[in-house]
């Protein structure tokens, strides 16, 4: 029997190295937010995030000049779509405008709803282009999580994979 997309995704993406918080508010989500923050020892002043909603819920300063993020340790970001197959996350210029991955900090905190869920690319791909219709975004990638247990050898270096937290809100 196949696992629900929900399952799936969660359990490629922590077998990838992903850290996966699922919140039933925007309470629960604010709390894992501050505990994330605590536990990496990073105070706001570290985070940047582009988008205007997750500034203002999580008191983050947004910043839209991205060729001053070079010293950030952490970027905040919603994104497109929850890779179940792979347990990646589909991103686009909405999340990180002209940036390449390797331009984001090491460490990236991700926003989503449980209604993000794709089965692999081509469906996140087919919705993108359903939800966007005539505006279709650019700089369409799929970040992934940083397996530290797997990262150790040279096939796997510069390969642009972060350490994420998705904070995934019912």
């Amino acid at each position: 029997k196949k696992d629900p997309v929900e399952i799936s995704f969660a359990n490629n993406f922590i077998s990838k190295g992903g850290r996966f918080l699922f919140s039933e508010s925007e309470l629960d989500c604010k709390k894992f937010f501050k505990d994330i923050l605590k536990e990496n020892n990073w105070i706001k002043p570290d985070l940047f995030s582009l988008d205007k909603k997750i500034s203002e819920t999580f008191d983050i300063e947004i910043d839209q000049n991205t060729s001053s993020i070079s010293g950030k340790k952490v970027a905040f970001i919603s994104c497109e779509f929850l890779i179940a197959n792979t347990g990646g996350i589909l991103i686009s210029s909405n999340q990180i405008k002209n940036l390449k991955l390797f331009q984001l900090p090491e460490n990236i905190i991700v926003k989503a709803k449980t209604s993000q869920f794709a089965i692999d690319v081509s469906e996140g791909m087919s919705k993108l282009k359903a939800f966007y219709s005539k505006n279709i975004p650019t700089n369409i990638t799929t970040l992934n999580p940083k397996n530290s247990d797997k990262e150790s050898d040279f096939l796997s270096h510069g390969n642009s994979s972060k350490n994420i937290y998705l904070l995934l809100e019912e």
